[in-house]
């Protein structure tokens, strides 16, 4: 079995070194658990990326600019791993976040042993997003980048994921969580000068017809209901985040 533990898929979030080094003390095979650094030279600038977002430029392009051909080059190394496992960090106030751009038999079977809090089906970005390209592709993104409760939480996760398919055998703490799905379906446009109203949180119901954000006395009102994904200002240029809907699995 080929693991890719993939970091740095945007460059300012380090949290993934932090989390393959916590991994070098298993002494696991290497051919068997891969670190790849995604984007390299966003990594060594300490840039989100170079010229947009890698993490929304798959299967990329040969002749495009950085990142697309970062992800033309990048896509089949992907695609040869049996799971990809990609580590993130947010500014949002998102916390506990997995994610998927498919749930299968094999997502789910992942889900049920390292049981999060939140399960995201990113079907909004699922056709361009770096675990879009895997055979099996799942994400972390737990919270702050600096935030040594969610390096903690996120190496367990990986921990129970490594120790059910026989690559690790350490005892492990049990986990009750009670898991929520999420189906991320679409984009949330940020108008220039809105700003999101302090009552709206990420994974709590906006309803049809309330105030999501205002730009003086202009106000921006939900045209129906919608659970906030990765919502706030500053996590991305031209988009609060993401409209969910809660589903039942």
């Amino acid at each position: 079995m080929k693991i890719i533990l993939n970091i740095a898929t945007h460059g300012n979030e380090r949290i993934g070194l932090k989390v393959a080094k916590e991994f070098e003390k298993f002494n696991i095979d290497k051919d068997t658990l891969v670190v790849q650094v995604a984007n390299e030279k966003a990594f060594k600038l300490h840039k989100r990326c170079i010229d947009q977002d890698l993490n929304r430029s798959f299967p990329g392009r040969k002749n495009g600019n950085y990142e697309e051909r970062r992800a033309y080059k990048l896509s089949p190394i992907i695609k040869s791993a049996d799971i990809v496992i990609d580590i993130h960090s947010t500014t949002s106030a998102l916390k506990d976040a997995f994610i998927v751009t498919d749930l299968n038999s094999k997502t789910l079977e992942y889900i049920k042993v390292i049981k999060p809090k939140y399960v995201l089906i990113m079907d909004a970005t699922k056709n361009n997003a770096l675990i879009s390209q895997a055979k099996v592709g799942i994400a972390f993104e737990y919270g702050k980048d600096n935030d040594p409760a969610v390096i903690k939480k996120i190496v367990l996760g990986i921990k129970r994921l490594l120790k059910h398919l026989k690559i690790i055998n350490i005892k492990l703490p049990q986990n009750n969580t009670s898991i929520n799905y999420f189906n991320v379906i679409s984009t949330i446009k940020k108008p220039k000068v809105y700003k999101v109203l302090k009552k709206i949180k990420n994974y709590k119901l906006v309803y049809k017809g309330e105030v999501y954000a205002k730009n003086n006395n202009l106000k921006l009102v939900a045209d129906e209901n919608f659970y906030p994904i990765i919502f706030g200002e500053k996590n991305y240029k031209d988009i609060f985040g993401f409209r969910g809907l809660k589903i039942k699995k």
